[in-house]
């Protein structure tokens, strides 16, 4: 085992290791195959009762959040769990204790219904959270499409979303779970705040982020390798500035699709005249958050995988992530881009994600959930949607600002 398969700091309980055996452990294979897979229906049907709303960001443009809430009978019971078909409350409150929420982010092509954000919601909501997720700007074609466009800058976005749970939950603890350029986003916003992290944040825990954008963006442009994915992502991401063009001509320009041959020239002509950057390196200077990680002031998890394809592994050895006592740096040898994918289901997980159970259990416990090894259902008797989840939920620690 390296020195960086080792959590920094002094964790509650053991990392169990990431075991992918033979050609499953191929670093193209845990990227595509994984995130290919059709996950267990907990996700959709979580999202078929899903309630959407509109926020406004720092600079006056809109995002849309998806809460699942918890539906908590003061008598004892939940209703929902009752009323609901497929809804199922698997964990209640402590008396006068707030329920904790966990706000899930997508990555550059995603969105709030992704596979990988809706199996993440489904998870951490049968271990007791209200699950909030985030469409970040333009990633759906609806009635209210953002005047701008996103990109991994994006930190007022976070700021926003954190501020809506403040309002409408006020005093419930906060976790964060995110994906890939929603991880950088997640962090570049954590590290902004610094000492003044809000009060009620608890803990943010990334995958496979792109935390020095200039160097990502050359080794999925420039390796001979990565043609797969530089092709898969310039065409979805054409795809949905094609969809905001044609309902609002007045705030989109037109683009030569054609002439764009790779993220860089997508940056070049896209976001960067619609983010206010000069160009596209000014964007990767200023939107990266390997700039600001050495200002991290709350804990936080780092998953990434030393094989990823396409973000190069010498970021992450970097000081302000090696010498921060606020960051925890997982960082097994195979696993590649959001894959994960374990050969076996280790004891007591849901699933064979390894990085999602990884991100979970470290929001769960900064909340005072238990992810306990070994199955079991929740200690309300509810049926649980996830089998191998018990949980706990113990008035959280106080928090500071």
């Amino acid at each position: 085992m390296s020195k960086f398969e080792q959590p920094r700091g002094q964790p509650a309980t053991s990392e169990p290791p990431f075991v992918a055996l033979g050609w499953r452990g191929n670093r193209h294979f845990q990227t595509i195959w994984p995130n290919r897979i059709k996950r267990e229906p907990a996700g959709p049907r979580l999202a078929s009762w899903s309630e959407s709303a509109i926020i406004e960001s720092e600079d006056g443009d809109s995002l849309r959040v998806w809460w699942s809430r918890h539906r908590d009978d003061p008598n004892g019971g939940s209703e929902a769990a009752r009323t609901e078909p497929g809804r199922r409350d698997a964990v209640l409150l402590e008396p006068n204790t707030p329920r904790p929420v966990l706000i899930v982010l997508h990555g550059l092509t995603g969105c709030a219904n992704a596979e990988n954000v809706l199996a993440t919601a489904a998870k951490g909501y049968a271990l007791g959270f209200d699950v909030v997720r985030v469409d970040l700007r333009n990633t759906q074609a609806d009635d209210a499409p953002s005047l701008g466009v996103g990109h991994a800058g994006r930190s007022e976005d976070f700021r926003a979303t954190v501020r809506h749970v403040e309002e409408r939950e006020p005093g419930a603890p906060m976790t964060v779970v995110a994906f890939s350029l929603g991880g950088n986003i997640t962090l570049k916003a954590v590290g902004e705040y610094g000492d003044a992290v809000p009060r009620d944040l608890r803990a943010t825990a990334v995958i496979s982020v792109p935390i020095d954008l200039e160097s990502a963006c050359a080794a999925i442009d420039e390796r001979r390798e990565n043609w797969i994915y530089r092709n898969y992502f310039l065409k979805r991401l054409a795809r949905r500035y094609l969809d905001a063009r044609r309902q609002r001509p007045d705030l989109f320009h037109a683009i030569d699709i054609d002439s764009i041959r790779g993220i860089r020239d997508w940056d070049n002509a896209v976001v960067a005249p619609l983010g206010g950057f000069v160009d596209a390196e000014d964007d990767y200077a200023r939107s990266s958050s390997s700039r600001v990680l050495d200002d991290i002031r709350m804990p936080t998890l780092l998953v990434h995988a030393q094989d990823d394809p396409f973000i190069p592994f010498e970021s992450f050895q970097a000081p302000a992530i090696q010498g921060n006592d606020s960051v925890r740096l997982l960082a097994p040898r195979q696993g590649g881009h959001v894959g994960f994918y374990s050969t076996t289901m280790l004891p007591g997980e849901p699933d064979r994600y390894w990085a999602e159970n990884r991100a979970l259990a470290f929001c769960a416990e900064s909340v005072g959930l238990s992810w306990v090894n070994g199955s079991g259902s929740a200690r309300t008797g509810a049926p649980d949607a996830s089998p191998h989840i018990a949980t706990r939920l113990a008035a959280p620690a106080a928090g500071g600002r």
